[in-house]
């Protein structure tokens, strides 16, 4: 699942909203920050990873092969 915030939208309400994907079933989301240049990684159980300024995201081992080039988002 991918969430892309907006200069509009709250991150904390973001995040909160991600949880609760994760603590419903979800396997892999990822928040997209474009004003900070940010991604949280979310997966079940595990701490939320935050990538810095990162030109691309994977989804392995969940989605074995699913990347997404993120220079044109940014």
């Amino acid at each position: 699942m991918i969430e892309l915030k907006s200069a509009s939208d709250r991150l904390e309400t973001l995040q909160a909203k991600m949880q609760e994907y994760i603590d419903n079933g979800a396997q892999l989301g990822w928040l997209i920050d474009r004003p900070e240049r940010q991604v949280y990684i979310y997966r079940p159980n595990q701490a939320v990873e935050i990538l810095d300024h990162p030109e691309r995201v994977s989804g392995d081992p969940e989605l074995a092969g699913l990347g997404v080039d993120l220079r044109s988002i940014w």
